[in-house]
């Protein structure tokens, strides 16, 4: 059944669900243009807006180019009226709402609301005095940052926005189509994962693969219902690393160090983890239960044993490449003799169920390039389900997370 497959367009998955606009009151006033420079310096002292970098603090008045428009506070709550704050608050959410669908101008929202200059602070009323304002207004401008520029086109209508793209760069917000190479590439793999989890009668299957390779470096299968850490993307890792080993046997004067440590330290056995070259155990059992091993698990003696000289002397040979697209492990450049690539960085992992939060960190530290799955799972997953863990910049690596769906 999986071999005949059909599937659904392939979607990147969100990494952030998109914000509704929220505004906020402000109290704003028009004054000459000729004080603009000296208006702007003591606003700044007298009231500076730290929460509201993103909203420009003067504005040329819409309706007559002698004067400016400056927010000279955010009024709180309580200093405005429930009627004028919620007709007004709603009003300008909805007109921002209705430009976003129609491109068209906010109408209205240079009049507001006229407010007495008793709501405002003793500082900024004596500044609003001095300075020669008029027409104290409330306005609503947004209360955070646009996240992508069709937000910004749209909220910037309400009261003038700082265009700044994100630290890290825009968030994708809604699922995107990819193109028919990659739909091609992520069907064909997936198609495997889907006959690797059916012929192992297992619900979960993984597999590595180095784009845009047709052949995994490595699959495995869920084995969980045996050990509680060894769920299907766990143990691909695994198998990906015991590959690198095999190619790039350490040295004498290297030390294991991190996962590869904690790998040969207490290797998890499982005659369900395979290589790309077919060699160790066949599929393994629904519950993945293991025969064991003494040093190392049948997939990397298998492996090891079908690797020869001549596969390392072109892995070898082939350093230099690989460095050149994956960084190396080693403390800096001057290792010249080390060309083994750090775990999965640049590889594609596939898998049929969404990854959980263990496996979604164990990926990160793996460093893969993309995670594409097929069955989104809401109450575990962390890839869009339950969670977006690939939302979080604090990590020291993030990857690509996609959705390709079979078919109902």
């Amino acid at each position: 059944m999986a071999s005949t497959a059909d599937f659904l367009a392939a979607v990147q998955v969100p990494s952030k669900q998109e914000l509704p606009l929220r505004t906020l009151p402000l109290a704003v006033a028009a004054f000459s243009s000729k004080v603009g420079n000296q208006l702007i310096k003591a606003l700044g002292n007298a009231a500076p807006l730290a929460d509201q970098k993103h909203l420009k603090r003067v504005r040329k008045a819409p309706d007559d180019g002698a004067l400016l428009e400056a927010i000279l506070c955010v009024l709180p709550d309580d200093a405005v009226s429930r009627k004028a704050a919620g007709a007004t608050g709603a009003s300008a959410e909805a007109q921002a709402e209705e430009a976003t669908v129609s491109g068209g101008h906010v109408a209205g929202t240079g009049c507001g609301t006229d407010v007495s200059p008793d709501l405002l602070p003793e500082a900024l009323r004596d500044l609003y005095m001095e300075q020669g304002g008029v027409r104290l207004r409330l306005l609503h401008g947004a209360a955070y940052p646009p996240q992508t520029r069709q937000q910004w086109e749209a909220w910037t209508k309400l009261w003038p926005i700082t265009w700044r793209i994100p630290d890290h760069g825009t968030p994708v917000t809604e699922e995107t189509p990819v193109d028919q190479a990659t739909q091609r590439y992520f069907e064909h793999h997936m198609r495997l994962a889907l006959q690797l989890a059916a012929a192992s009668s297992a619900d979960n299957a993984a597999l590595i693969v180095s784009p845009p390779s047709l052949t995994p470096l490595a699959e495995a299968v869920d084995g969980s219902g045996s050990h509680p850490l060894r769920h299907a993307v766990m143990a691909a890792i695994q198998v990906a690393s015991e590959r690198d080993l095999a190619l790039w046997p350490p040295s004498v004067n290297d030390e294991p160090q991190g996962m590869e440590a904690m790998a040969i330290a207490a290797p998890i056995a499982d005659p369900g983890l395979r290589t790309s070259s077919g060699s160790g155990a066949g599929p393994a059992s629904a519950d993945g239960a293991s025969a064991g091993r003494q040093e190392d698990g049948p997939a990397v003696q298998g492996f090891r044993a079908g690797v020869t000289a001549e596969d390392r002397a072109s892995a070898a040979a082939a350093g230099e490449e690989l460095a050149s697209k994956r960084p190396r492990l080693g403390a800096g450049p001057h290792e010249a003799g080390a060309s083994r690539p750090y775990m999965c960085t640049g590889y594609d992992c596939f898998v049929v169920m969404e990854p959980c939060i263990m496996c979604s960190m164990a990926l990160v530290h793996s460093r893969v390039q993309r995670v594409i799955y097929c069955r989104p799972d809401p109450q575990h997953g962390a890839l869009g389900g339950e969670r977006r863990l690939h939302a979080c910049r604090s990590l020291n690596h993030n990857y690509e997370v996609f959705r390709i769906e079979l078919k109902s």
